[in-house]
């Protein structure tokens, strides 16, 4: 239970020197308190003039986190960028530590690389796990570490794939007993659940754990890397790295992926000056102390029910926080090149995102008032909560400006002018600072691309995905507000798979239906406005006109054109791909270009394949658990195998075929009654599938994975 009191830090290598934090801390602070300060006074000066009215004050009051927000990213940036020009190395980087013959070294420390999936593409899961494996064989350092793929994936074709990838790929690589597939029955406490349960199982026969999303992509090198690091620095008990955004095909994902690729060092960079010790960890890409980890990390039910009770949906902070709380240092390692991921393709999937991450920062505020946090966990908390809450003050400001404008007074006070003239030059600067900085450093410096055409490129591409990301923010606005409302008013999420690729061009019906009301409120604050205020009007017109454009905006940045052929938002992963993400990126042109089964058939593809492959059928029943008392549902399992048999998978739903598959007798049962029927016993689907089975691959395990990715590759 949380409680108790921090343990005092651990003097051990890797743990920032408390001056060095000390120091770190005060002098950005300062920095921050002291912008946050001179912007609520001026603010409060322009607003005093007449004398406070509570409107005033509640405009003034949502300032303040609104400002002192500001202030945190500007300064983030701007010490990142320092930090990556200074003369003299940064002596906290951990890749100081690290020597040349430390590189030479073989490493012996157990390694386990696990990856959490939940009903998530087959094939990607595999082939990135493909190519990180081979990336891995490459060093010559692979021998520690082993590769667990933790399934807690409900729908039975996906189930049934994964098996089958598996196999094929453990068969490919000659990697039996290197690479691991286990499936939950019951996912309970999703993706937390799923790590502690492996934790339990097999945390004891490893020193490290690597985290993977189903999306990650690491390269070998990294890998090992990491493990050196963390060998030569005991103090440290999580690792996270850097992933940057690979793989877009839309004009979001790729305006996100070329952001991140451009501003995400300095930020990282200045992250990691005032974080030191106390970072944070986000989930995945990261490597993690498991002895430390099992014993202080495990994950308290929180009381009450969801949002804000029950089981902790954003547990990466809260393991943070209690690995910090046993003595461990939290790291950030800035990393250029090798730790990738990949984000949502549309406004709409982000939109979903951000819904699941908004409810799992705002339980963390019960959190913030447990006993026994160090303080810099307790700042994280507040400033995962302030990531969205954010958005509802700014919602508050504008309405308080609205009723302001309406019962307007005159400003005739010199001094409230010019309070308010410094106070809107020092906001667009704190906007647009670290931007235009972190910008010339790329023009002047060179740090993503060399060739002058590529630095000029990159200065056009900053320019358009300002343009974009402005005419995106009112839009986040209004719904990071609904779904903290949401939260606070008892409204929780269901666990869904993220989307990563857009499959079967853009959804306009639920573009439409998810933007509407947007619309409408643009207009009708407009109307309000208009009627206020002519030059209220004009000064809130950028925001209204964004929440209006909302819909084509939506179906633009949702779009395959994404500006490649222009040159546009380009990364360096695009020009030149580390080798682990053209390793991958091969492997899926091949299985892109294969042929496919009719859309029937392709929907249950993984059924098919156990009730119809020999193989398939085997390898499921081998890996089953055998069942107690299964005799009393045999009536009813059998019922339902002859209704899959005769009228085919549509007649059964998912929990019915779930409740077959599960059972040895019955999966072995079905492969021998399909193939033993006459053709008029069959439903068309069976008919189908037998007549068609073999027309998309050589072999049944053919079909989800490539078939070039030996050790030679």
């Amino acid at each position: 239970m949380i409680g108790a009191s921090t343990a005092n830090l651990n003097l051990t290598a890797g743990m920032p020197p408390p001056r060095i934090a000390r120091t770190r801390r005060a002098t950005f602070f300062s920095f921050v308190g002291l912008g946050t300060i001179v912007g609520v006074w001026l603010m409060y000066v322009y607003l005093s003039e007449h004398g406070m009215r509570w409107s005033e004050w509640g405009l003034l009051a949502v300032f303040v986190p609104l400002y002192y927000q500001l202030n945190v990213g500007f300064w983030t940036a701007l010490f990142g960028v320092w930090l990556m020009n200074r003369p003299k190395p940064d002596p906290l980087d951990l890749w100081r530590t690290l020597k040349p013959e430390d590189m030479e070294e073989d490493i012996t420390a157990s390694t386990a690389i696990i990856m959490p999936v939940f009903n998530e593409d087959v094939t990607r899961v595999f082939e990135g796990l493909r190519a990180i494996y081979l990336s891995l064989e490459q060093t010559g350092q692979s021998k520690n570490y082993d590769f667990f793929i933790l399934s807690d994936s409900n729908q039975t074709s996906q189930w049934i794939e994964e098996e089958t990838a598996w196999l094929e790929l453990c068969r490919q690589l000659n990697a039996f007993g290197r690479i691991f597939y286990r499936k939950r029955r019951k996912p309970i406490n999703r993706k937390s659940g799923n790590v502690s349960d492996f934790c339990r199982r097999w945390g004891k026969r490893y020193r490290y754990m690597l985290v993977l999303d189903a999306d990650s992509l690491m390269s070998g090198g990294l890998l090992t890397s990491m493990v050196r690091i963390m060998e030569k620095n005991p103090g440290i008990g999580i690792l996270q790295t850097f992933p940057k955004q690979i793989g877009a095909e839309t004009l979001l994902g790729r305006v996100m992926q070329f952001s991140q690729a451009l501003y995400g060092p300095p930020f990282m960079a200045g992250l990691d000056y005032w974080q030191c010790g106390e970072a944070n960890f986000w989930g995945h890409n990261a490597i993690i102390r498991l002895e430390p980890f099992i014993k202080n990390c495990a994950l308290p039910a929180l009381p009450g029910k969801e949002p804000f009770g029950g089981h902790i949906l954003s547990h990466d902070f809260v393991e943070a926080a209690l690995m910090r709380k046993a003595g461990y240092a939290v790291r950030l390692l800035n990393t250029n090149r090798g730790s990738y991921e990949e984000g949502p393709p549309t406004l709409v999937d982000m939109l979903k995102r951000d819904r699941r991450w908004c409810q799992g920062n705002m339980q963390h505020f019960w959190l913030l008032f447990a006993k026994g946090w160090h303080p810099m966990s307790r700042l994280n908390f507040l400033h995962g909560i302030l990531s969205y809450a954010s958005s509802l003050l700014w919602f508050f400001f504008l309405i308080f400006s609205t009723f302001l404008a309406a019962t307007r007074l005159p400003h005739n006070n010199p001094q409230s002018i010019l309070a308010e003239q410094i106070l809107l030059g020092v906001t667009i600067m704190l906007i647009f600072l670290p931007k235009v900085t972190i910008l010339l450093d790329e023009v002047i410096t060179g740090r993503l691309f060399k060739p002058l055409k590529r630095r000029l490129m990159t200065f056009v591409s900053s320019m358009a995905d300002t343009v974009v990301f402005t005419l995106m923010a009112p839009v986040l606005m209004i719904f990071h507000s609904q779904f903290v409302v949401y939260t606070v008013l008892g409204k929780g999420v269901r666990w869904v798979t993220q989307r990563r690729k857009i499959d079967g061009g853009v959804d306009w019906a639920e573009v439409f239906f998810t933007f509407w009301p947007v619309t409408v409120i643009s207009v009708v604050w407009g109307v309000i406005g208009w009627f206020v205020s002519h030059s209220f009007f004009i000064w809130i017109s950028p925001i209204l006109g964004a929440l209006f454009l909302a819909i084509p905006v939506a179906l633009l940045v949702s779009g395959g054109s994404s500006g490649f052929r222009f040159g546009l938002f380009t990364t360096p992963e695009e020009t030149d791909p580390p080798t682990v993400l053209a390793t991958m990126n091969e492997n899926l042109l091949e299985i892109k270009g294969r042929i496919h089964l009719p859309p029937e058939l392709e929907k249950h593809h993984g059924l098919l394949q156990v009730c119809l492959d020999p193989y398939v059928n085997g390898l499921h029943v081998s890996l089953l658990r055998r069942r107690k008392n299964i005799h009393v549902s045999r009536a009813y399992l059998d019922q339902l195998a002859s209704r899959l048999i005769h009228e085919g998978p549509q007649c059964l739903n998912p929990q019915e075929i779930k409740a077959m598959i599960h059972d040895t007798e019955t999966v072995t049962d079905l492969h021998y009654r399909l193939w033993s029927a006459r053709d008029h016993e069959l439903a068309p689907f069976w008919a189908t599938a037998i007549r068609q089975y073999n027309l998309a691959a050589s072999s049944p395990f053919t079909h989800t994975l490539a078939q070039r990715g030996t050790l030679a590759a």
